[in-house]
């Protein structure tokens, strides 16, 4: 378990190098081409800052350029963004969903770990998601028993959940209300 952590940095993109991504996909989509200043403009942040991060993902293979400064994905690049795209899709779909979070909760919470998540775990939640939207009589039962669910963990030796710290641990009943 010690070395688990690590795996974190093993992930193809950073968070910053999935967005530059999408943002030459989307331009690419609208406009037909994509700069790197259409890049920054599009993501709010210098130039340089993008040409950083540009160059990087023409080392991988992700981006081409031309004589004209114009980028295009390469195919690994369209696949990645395709990858990283349906994976947003299906969190924010079990995020709004199956947890409940408000729609804006949904798409940040979305946003910081679709590019982290391994493709087992996408196909997991894509499964589950289609399960969850089915019309099994399972489904209605678990979706009217997980709505009448309240969680109470009264301490860490007792709960099914928490191993060592509760996550409630230092919050009152009305602090965790008001998370739900």
């Amino acid at each position: 378990m010690k070395e688990v952590w690590k795996k974190f940095d093993e992930n193809e993109l950073t968070h910053s190098s999935a967005h530059h991504l999408m943002a030459i996909f989307e331009l690419l989509k609208t406009k037909g081409y994509a700069r790197g200043i259409d890049v920054a403009k599009h993501l709010g942040i210098t130039r340089g800052s993008v040409a950083i991060t540009l160059k990087q993902l023409k080392k991988k293979g992700l981006i081409s350029e031309d004589e004209n400064k114009f980028f295009q994905l390469s195919q690994p690049g369209k696949d990645l963004v395709n990858t990283v795209l349906s994976k947003r899709h299906i969190l924010i779909k079990f995020l709004k969903e199956v947890l409940q979070l408000s729609p804006m909760n949904a798409e940040i919470d979305a946003c910081k770990i679709e590019h982290l998540i391994s493709q087992e775990m996408g196909e997991k939640l894509l499964m589950f998601m289609g399960f969850f939207m089915s019309d099994r009589m399972e489904v209605k039962e678990f979706k009217a028993g997980f709505k009448e669910f309240t969680f109470a963990c009264q301490s860490t030796e007792t709960c099914q959940v928490c191993e060592t710290e509760c996550f409630y641990s230092g919050k009152t009943e009305q602090d965790i209300i008001q998370m739900e």
